[in-house]
């Protein structure tokens, strides 16, 4: 019934976690700042991100200002330079290389993927490099949850939207794509699984 696969980026493929911020600070010698407690299993606010009171933007720029960057946009390019392979979500690497072995089309629609990581980063990583679409709102001129930002995915992979399904972490862009007539999946960057497990059951992929 579906023929291709399309994926937003963040919270989706790549996540900031406390795993790539500890090997960060390993590899670095960085940390907060006069040794402030911030720290996953311990502070308030990683409690509050968890309830959904904070957002992911709200929370990882937090942790970003006591590393010394200016917000996430200054975190993410840190990262990917010194532990990339800790960004990447498995499950969701995973879910990418078998639609296509599965001769899916494969593609990601991001609204701002060059902005926070920049356009070398995507160019030499593996798990872009083989896609068959890369549609990135900054220079598409459409963001999502805009009607044309999904459109032109679907032409970029060659697929009509009926026959897409689409994994986002943000309710208004599972929305959007829904009204296209794509198969909008909400993915919960706390537990990506279940979402997975649903887009392979449509793109009846092995589990």
């Amino acid at each position: 019934m579906y023929d291709a696969l399309l994926l937003d980026i963040g919270f989706v493929i790549i996540d900031v976690s406390w795993t790539a911020i500890h090997a960060y600070d390993k590899a670095t010698g960085a940390g907060p700042p006069r040794g402030e407690a911030m720290d996953r299993d311990s502070e308030a606010r990683w409690r509050a991100y968890l309830a959904g009171v904070i957002t992911p933007d709200h929370y990882w720029g937090e942790v970003a200002r006591s590393r010394g960057f200016d917000g996430m946009p200054g975190l993410f390019p840190a990262l990917a330079e010194v532990v990339p392979d800790e960004l990447f979500d498995p499950g969701a690497v995973a879910l990418m290389r078998d639609a296509r072995e599965a001769r899916h089309r494969v593609g990601v629609l991001s609204n701002e993927a060059y902005t926070f990581m920049g356009r070398d980063f995507f160019a030499r990583r593996p798990e872009f490099t083989e896609l068959d679409a890369f549609v990135d709102a900054t220079e598409l001129g459409a963001r999502k949850p805009a009607p044309e930002a999904y459109l032109a995915a679907a032409g970029a992979l060659a697929v009509e939207p009926e026959r897409v399904v689409f994994l986002d972490d943000t309710p208004e862009c599972v929305e959007g794509a829904r009204r296209v007539g794509m198969h909008g999946i909400r993915v919960d960057p706390f537990d990506r699984i279940p979402a997975f497990e649903q887009a392979r059951s449509l793109l009846d992929l092995p589990a």
